[in-house]
């Protein structure tokens, strides 16, 4: 496949996009089954800290950055040689981070799970649900760079069919566990999860070695330059995993402290699916990402910046569209998909459904920074913000308000950040804002605004004839108001050509 090219971009987002569509029922469904198989008290346990693996997941989404980052550089120079010394690094850096992960994380986990975990049985199962966890997560480190090198390389497909082969399997096994009587569920749950997470490393390094062993040879490199170039670059996206990790975690680790496990099924429920609806919005930067790298690095502002609009506005429509039915009724979606609801899911999963689009106007700035190095003060600004909002959260939970409350801290910290994010690029980057503003989030807001009234009608017709309605609309405002002229000529050429080839 040609590098630098928008037919590879399409391509790519097409791959990416049917194994979202696979990963996202299997991950629904998955969610079901565990809820029925570990019942609530257990579910809400394994939320809180066997969902460290799934906060892990968030963390080398971010890691991999990294390393996608300085190979693409070295890749779209054409230097073989630095694109090896480059993994190296890389590789021994995440070896390194997994090493502190476990020295941290297994002390500090055991001490919190003693004292504040609430839970009825017995306390040594959850810290085994833990130490399963951080193995996994450590496993999962070490594969990062090889990950790295797949997306810089543009070879999506290979851990996009052995994503889609563990979600199966983990589906599978959540389907048993409802209908096999095991002695302990719970630590049968984490032990697939875990494996699901890590397994597909191995794929990953098996991959590379064999298309590429140049690259991925294993060496020494003296040079303390890079490494600290690297390490400089890595400490800030480290920083950037530990805000988005902390805040994720700490609203379940807040709502068990202030409330019960149950409440945690709830949160547990709501941000499964938050993390399959934010996967549409990271699928479609993930395919641009490479490109945006590339066209920086190579000096092709104009079309890097083109990017940037075109990954920030279609990332925001596609999440809408995967958003809009649990937007017009979410309580008979869950009740469809759980069979019963627990108390304040619906609108936890409305306030995060929120939170993510309004995050998801940003999509592509990062990469675009990420692409200059230059990151200090873009990881440094955005994610004190998030970390900040726990502080918050916790005060206001504190005063005993709701559980809901402390999402309406985060949409507000997310709404800041849009406007942190457009001030750092322009002084980083030096890019025009009114360029994105006119070709991204004008667009964007005008379709939100068309689609608000929907929103509040409350149609007496079966939810399921209001969930297709409110989609065909959505369509249409996106087209006709969301698209600009030569996209929507575009589409339309497209969709010709695929209609004449029937």
């Amino acid at each position: 496949m040609r590098e630098n090219t928008n037919k590879a971009i399409v391509v790519n987002s097409v791959i990416m996009y049917l194994r979202l569509g696979i990963t996202a029922i299997a991950g629904l469904f998955t969610t079901r089954f565990a809820l029925q198989a570990l019942g609530a008290n257990d579910f809400g346990i394994f939320s809180v800290v066997g969902g460290i693996i799934s906060l892990i997941v968030i963390v080398n989404t971010i890691m991999v950055s990294t390393s996608t980052r300085f190979i693409s550089a070295s890749i779209g120079k054409g230097d073989d040689v630095e694109t090896n010394r480059i993994f190296n690094v890389s590789l021994l850096i995440h070896i390194s981070i997994a090493v502190l992960l476990l020295c941290l994380a297994t002390p500090i986990g055991k001490w919190y799970i003693t004292n504040y975990v609430n839970f009825d049985g017995d306390i040594n199962d959850v810290i085994r649900v833990f130490n399963i966890s951080i193995i996994g997560s450590i496993l999962s480190f070490i594969g990062v760079p090889y990950n790295g090198l797949l997306i810089a390389k543009e070879r999506f497909f290979v851990f996009c069919i052995s994503d889609v082969v563990f979600h199966l399997i983990k589906l599978f096994v959540a389907y048993l566990l409802v209908y096999y009587h095991l002695e302990n569920k719970l630590q049968v749950y984490a032990l697939i999860t875990a494996i699901c997470v890590c397994a597909p490393n191995f794929i990953y390094i098996a991959y590379c070695y064999k298309k590429w062993p140049l690259l991925v040879k294993l060496r020494i490199v003296k040079d303390g330059t890079l490494y600290k170039k690297m390490l400089d670059f890595s400490k800030w996206v480290a920083y950037g995993a530990i805000a988005q990790v902390g805040q994720a975690q700490g609203a379940a680790l807040l709502v068990n402290t202030f409330f019960n496990a149950v409440m945690n099924t709830a949160l547990g429920v709501a941000t499964s699916i938050k993390s399959l609806i934010m996967m549409v919005a990271q699928n479609l930067t993930k395919s641009i990402s490479p490109q945006i790298t590339k066209s920086y690095v190579a000096g092709n502002h104009k079309r890097c910046m083109s990017l940037m609009a075109t990954s920030s506005k279609f990332a925001f429509f596609v999440m809408l569209l995967i958003s809009a039915p649990f937007l017009v009724n979410v309580e008979f979606l869950l009740n469809l998909w759980l069979g019963q609801v627990p108390l304040y899911a619906p609108i936890f999963v409305y306030l995060m459904i929120v939170e993510n689009l309004i995050a998801t106007f940003n999509m592509g700035i990062a990469e675009a920074i990420f692409a200059n190095g230059n990151i200090k003060k873009f990881q440094l600004s955005v994610n004190t913000n998030i970390l900040l909002s726990i502080v918050i959260a916790y005060l206001l939970l504190k005063t005993g308000r709701p559980a809901y409350y402390l999402f309406y801290v985060y949409i507000v910290i997310a709404i800041l950040n849009t406007f942190v994010r457009q001030i750092i690029m322009h002084k980083t980057l030096g890019y025009d804002n009114m360029y994105l503003i006119r070709n991204s989030y004008l667009p964007s807001i005008i379709v939100v605004l068309l689609f608000l009234p929907f929103l509040l009608l409350k149609l007496s017709w079966h939810p399921i004839v209001v969930m297709i309605i409110a989609e065909i609309y959505l369509c249409l405002l996106i087209f006709i108001v969301g698209l600009s002229t030569k996209e929507r000529t575009l589409v339309v050429s497209k969709i010709s050509s695929v209609c004449r080839r029937k």
